[in-house]
């Protein structure tokens, strides 16, 4: 996915990325895309990342806390109230992303990115209708809540906009903040027109007071991973006012435990059931966040902790729910907002995590460089059942995914074919089943346990042509020019030096020589992306269930996959031609073929140092090869 620029120019990811936060702010100002480049489905992919529905989860069970103060019971009117509850965190996200670009720029390039590809002009619409939907549909309750509701859409726009812009006013702002779950929280009082003024229940006071507190205390801990963006940016808030992001973690962790200790009080003053004092124990779970926060190192640690703070923060306004009103309709509500939090992570939609928002389109290529890189002792562990993933992370196609490679390698009788990183043997089996007569794979892994489970496959049909062999794929233990055709399969974007790699596979290549690559990637279009992505984020938390880091550890390559480009400039710039690709399975997996020129423009290059292949394979370091 590209952004179009004002001018018709196209703008990677990569090269956003690689902008000064000035640039980039110009860039989004300027870019104008259109609904070819951003379909429908994408529009909403890319609104409903923005408003971070994970974010509205303490808002949705406020709603049902002050409704659980009321005498009424179940009415459709209680889900429309609860929507409206949910849609006040989710505006006010709208409005930052709208309005806070120059701090965005600083804080978060991979939702400034997001809001590049939507645009302005549909960032305005999008704002009014949610802001409109939410007016309109208060007026299915009383006078009352509508007039409630309109101060709540006033007070999120001067969150965020001038003249007011209250986030800039450090108190004021957190204040603002807090409404967050207040205006829900009082919204759902009044949801029931039955109630006399709020005023006169005392326990309804006391939580409010509570609530408005605790989130102060929230407001100060969220804005600390934002200290150097919004100090750079001129911004006052809760956090810049310290000299230093150290000083404003730790009074942002002293605010935050003395909000979740004076839970105490509720129950000491008579307003909330004994029972109350349950929810201690997040105190301990509360405190951890804190240290990590004051121990950040950076503004990206600080986030890591921030996405956490969310989880803790729904975990226990969902306990303050369940304790005051223990009720089935709380445990529903409890379960709607654990599902909305499961899903955000499923579906990788949360904008202020730059992975979610390189997800966003094809070959995201800018964030390469954090691409895990996997450990030769992973493979160690994973061999036995390396096929399995396979299977699984390619919906069942891995096996025509090696028959479309396979087929496209043509050698002479009595050839060779190399198969580097080889692993379990899947594809050299698929190969060797088409060679013509006398031909023969050598099959090439630096890691002992995959080789040993691709020899007990060999042996089962002595019919194969296949040589297995140890050597890391930058230091092939091969001679020039002596291998017909080459293939490497879910492995090039693996490697410590992916240019070393490919500098091998010309070197053993035959003039004319065919080099085949096979990849896992990411579709390119909707709705198949956002089903593949939640896909990856259910093997995640199989992974997490079951202890299986290679579950993890394959679907962080997936979603850092470099992208087809990066790969023609891989083989291109190695001297390869003719280079051509093919999507499959809808863009789950990418096929790619290059030819080596008949003559080499440089002459033959030299077989790396290092004496034999025993010695290159003893010396050569870690890689990734399987």
């Amino acid at each position: 996915m590209t952004s179009t620029m004002a001018d018709g120019d196209t703008l990677t990811f990569e090269q956003f990325l690689a902008m000064t936060s000035t640039q980039q702010a110009t860039v989004v100002r300027r870019g104008v895309p259109t609904s070819a480049e951003v379909g429908l489905i994408r529009q909403l992919r890319i609104i409903i990342m923005l408003g971070r529905p994970r974010t509205c989860v303490p808002g949705l069970i406020a709603y049902f806390l002050g409704y659980s103060y009321t005498d009424a019971g179940f009415s459709p009117k209680l889900l429309l109230g609860a929507l409206l509850g949910f849609l006040i965190g989710f505006s006010a996200n709208l409005h930052n992303t709208y309005t806070d670009l120059e701090e965005d720029c600083r804080n978060l390039p991979g939702r400034v990115w997001l809001y590049a590809q939507l645009g302005a002009p549909r960032m305005r619409l999008v704002l009014i209708g949610v802001n409109a939907f939410m007016l309109l549909s208060s007026l299915a309750f009383s006078t009352t809540f509508f007039v409630y509701m309109a101060l709540a859409v006033i007070g999120l726009h001067q969150y965020s906009f001038p003249p007011l812009r209250m986030k800039a006013r450090p108190v004021l702002g957190l204040y603002v903040f807090a409404q967050a779950v207040v205006f829900p929280f009082i919204s759902g009082w009044l949801s029931d027109t039955t109630m006399p003024p709020f005023t006169r229940d005392h326990a309804f006071v006391a939580m409010l007071v509570y609530l408005t507190l605790w989130f102060l205390a929230k407001g100060t801990f969220k804005n600390v991973p934002d200290y150097e963006g919004d100090r750079a940016a001129g911004l006052r808030t809760s956090a810049t006012v310290f000299p230093t992001r150290l000083s404003a973690a730790r009074f942002a962790a002293a605010a935050t435990m003395v909000a979740y200790l004076a839970v105490v009080a509720l129950v000491a003053g008579g307003w909330s059931p004994p029972r109350m004092l349950l929810c201690l124990p997040w105190c301990a779970v509360a405190l951890v966040q804190c240290a990590r926060l004051v121990r950040a190192q950076d503004a990206g640690a600080a986030n890591a902790v921030l996405r956490t703070d969310m989880v803790v923060s729904s975990g226990f306004v969902a306990s303050v729910l369940l304790l005051q009103a223990p009720t089935w309709r709380s445990v529903a509500v409890i379960a709607a907002g654990g599902l909305v939090l499961i899903a955000s992570d499923l579906l990788m939609i949360d904008s202020r995590r730059d992975s979610d928002a390189a997800t966003g389109q094809p070959g995201a290529s800018g964030v390469a460089a954090a691409r895990p890189r996997t450990p030769q002792t992973l493979f160690d562990r994973v061999a036995p059942r390396y096929d399995a993933l396979n299977r699984l992370l390619s919906l069942g196609r891995d096996r025509y995914w090696r028959r479309s490679a396979a087929r496209l390698v043509q050698v002479p009788p009595g050839g060779t074919v190399l198969d580097v990183a080889t692993g379990t043997g899947a594809l050299a089996i698929e190969i060797a089943k088409r060679l013509p007569q006398g031909a023969r794979v050598v099959g090439c892994d630096l890691n002992a346990t995959m080789l040993q489970v691709a020899g007990q496959r060999v042996r089962r049909d002595q019919s194969l042509a296949i040589t297995l062999t140890r050597g890391d794929a930058m230091r092939l233990p091969l001679a020039d020019a002596c291998v017909d055709a080459a293939t490497i399969s879910f492995a090039i974007d693996d490697m410590p030096d992916r240019h070393a790699c490919a500098a091998e596979l010309s070197r053993v290549l035959r003039p004319g020589g065919r080099l085949v690559l096979l990849e896992l990637s990411m579709p390119d279009r909707e709705p198949l992306r956002s089903v593949y992505l939640g896909a990856l984020g259910a093997l995640r938390l199989a992974g997490r269930l079951r202890g299986g880091e290679g579950y993890r550890h394959l679907r962080e390559e997936i979603v850092h996959y470099r992208g087809r480009e990066a790969v023609e400039r891989l083989l291109r710039g190695q001297g390869f031609e003719q280079y051509q690709w093919r999507r499959l399975t809808g863009g789950i997996a990418t096929l790619h073929l290059a030819y080596k020129p008949l003559e080499s423009p440089n002459g033959p290059r030299p077989a790396p140092e290092g004496g034999s292949a025993a010695a290159r394979t003893a010396n050569s370091t870690e890689s990734g090869e399987s």
